[in-house]
């Protein structure tokens, strides 16, 4: 995982909408789009930098009454926690990972 990309992917504003859906319900990019009100291809592209990131994943494909096949992306951050405290920074990420929950910790200012 590369850690400072991940860091500024998880401060996009729509980043953060895509992961907070994708974690209620597994979406197809056009739900996403839909729902946040943004473009398609937007919505695409995003949905391709968190799979990068492996912070969200495809589910499944599914094929829509008009006979598309779509894919469905589910969320695999169950959530991340920020810390600052006694000059120093620490950014926690937790990811579903199957069964266990897996835990990765940094710090920024030290770990590049």
């Amino acid at each position: 995982m590369k850690i400072l990309k991940t860091s500024k992917v998880l401060s996009d504003g729509n980043a953060l909408k895509i992961l907070a859906a994708t974690q209620k319900r597994p979406c197809t990019a056009q739900e996403l789009s839909d729902e946040l009100g943004t473009p398609l291809a937007g919505t695409y592209k995003k949905i391709k930098e968190l799979e990068q990131n492996g912070l969200i994943a495809p589910l499944d494909r599914m094929l829509t009454s008009y006979g598309k096949r779509v894919t469905r992306y589910r969320s695999l951050v169950r959530g991340f926690f920020v810390e600052f405290y006694n000059n120093e920074l620490k950014v926690t990420l937790e990811l579903d990972d199957g069964d266990m929950p897996l835990r990765l910790s940094w710090n920024p200012l030290l770990n590049s």
